[in-house]
């Protein structure tokens, strides 16, 4: 199982789902050093085309087993 991601990567996880790409300059609280900790993790990918964008990846929605974050909200 993944490690839990921290109040600032689910802050992030949930507004990026996997339509919206978003990246560090989107947030006033998150920065690039959370975003490549993700990237790292496998959580967000690179958006194609958009550099310095960021789409979330069904790992990084995946908090628990079948607890899944959906536009804002949990879905289990």
């Amino acid at each position: 199982m993944p490690q839990r991601p921290s109040n600032r990567e689910i802050k992030a996880l949930t507004h990026l789902g996997e339509e919206n790409a978003l990246g560090p300059g989107d947030f006033k609280d998150i920065g690039e050093k959370v975003f490549a900790g993700m990237l790292k993790k496998g959580w967000v990918i690179e958006a194609p085309g958009l550099p310095g964008k960021y789409r979330a990846t069904i790992k990084g929605l995946t908090i628990h087993e079948g607890e899944i974050i959906f536009a804002g909200r949990y879905r289990n």
